[in-house]
């Protein structure tokens, strides 16, 4: 048996998925296998998944109609025979050395059921926009995720223990679009939560992901897990107002932040880039305009403007 099953659902990743799963069979660490369940794609994603399964017998392909991220993630872990799970989307690359540094950290803390790690975000092309530097410890990730922080523990970043995994549950469907946050509280009652501060993966930011296209939804979904979770701790309800992370945002908003975020870090091209899309999609917002200029006249590297 695999010391680790990789698990990755597929739904229509055509444009990025070839190179996430590159990324996983070019791991240092190579004792796994590779889970990948199509849901339902109907764009090319299953082309690119047959090509690498004709070169790489690690990788077993699960085919089955479009029913969402839940069903397809406990289809596949219910076909993983691996130790550990590890998880990955399609559309985010892992760092070659992700497995082997979890995997020796899980060696030496088995209480541990869950591990993370800190991420680098890149935009639909790929460019570098920020830094994701999750808290390391377990009551410091629990507090976080009490607040609705999905991003405490980075869902495609992380490596469960299969025993916990099936003891919490796994993954629950009337929580699909919040699913991670549900899991991770669940399991904190298994054992403990932790990330390593190593950024292993690269996690992608863009408008057609759940967390921006979604947003209402999960916010919705968020707080009926949080409601649940802190009355059993013994802590007040939160309102919508409450919530940890972004507010809704136009699409030129995020351009305008992402682009704010590349010039604080240096990356005069990309935030560049991002301000134009910005000011094309809001031609008359005076923040597109701050932006632009902030990313041509200000020197990079000074708090920027907020949009």
């Amino acid at each position: 048996m695999p010391r680790v099953s990789v698990l990755l659902p597929v739904y229509n990743c055509r444009r990025y998925l070839a190179a996430a799963v590159a990324s996983i069979r070019a791991q240092t660490f190579a004792d796994f296998e590779f889970i990948v369940v199509d849901d339902g794609s109907t764009d090319g994603s299953a082309a690119i998944i047959d090509r690498a399964a004709a070169t790489d017998p690690r990788l077993r392909v699960l085919r089955r109609p479009n029913t969402g991220i839940v069903a397809a993630l406990n289809d596949g872990l219910a076909l993983a025979t691996g130790e550990f799970i590890a998880r990955m989307d399609g559309d985010d690359l892992a760092e070659p050395g992700r497995f082997a540094a979890q995997l020796a950290f899980l060696e030496h803390h088995p209480e541990v059921v869950a591990l993370g790690t800190a991420a680098r975000t890149i935009d639909s092309r790929g460019a570098i926009l920020d830094l994701l530097r999750p808290p390391l410890t377990h009551e410091a990730i629990v507090d976080q995720l009490l607040l609705g922080n999905g991003a405490a523990l980075v869902h495609p970043a992380v490596i469960l223990r299969r025993t916990a995994l099936l003891a919490s549950g796994s993954y629950a469907a009337e929580f699909c679009k919040a699913e991670d946050l549900d899991l991770f509280l669940r399991l904190a009652r298994f054992g403990r939560l932790a990330n390593l501060a190593e950024p292993l993966l690269r996690y992608r930011l863009h408008l057609q992901s759940t967390n921006f296209s979604q947003r209402t939804r999960q916010k919705e979904l968020v707080l009926r897990i949080l409601a649940r979770e802190r009355s059993a701790r013994g802590l007040s309800p939160l309102s919508l107002a409450d919530l940890a992370g972004p507010a809704d945002q136009s699409r030129a908003a995020l351009h305008r932040n992402w682009a704010c975020t590349a010039c604080r870090h240096g990356r005069a091209s990309t935030a560049l880039r991002h301000a134009l899309l910005a000011l094309a999609g809001e031609p008359l917002a005076r923040a597109s305009w701050s932006v632009l200029r902030y990313t041509l006249g200000r020197p990079l590297g000074r708090r920027p403007v907020q949009p």
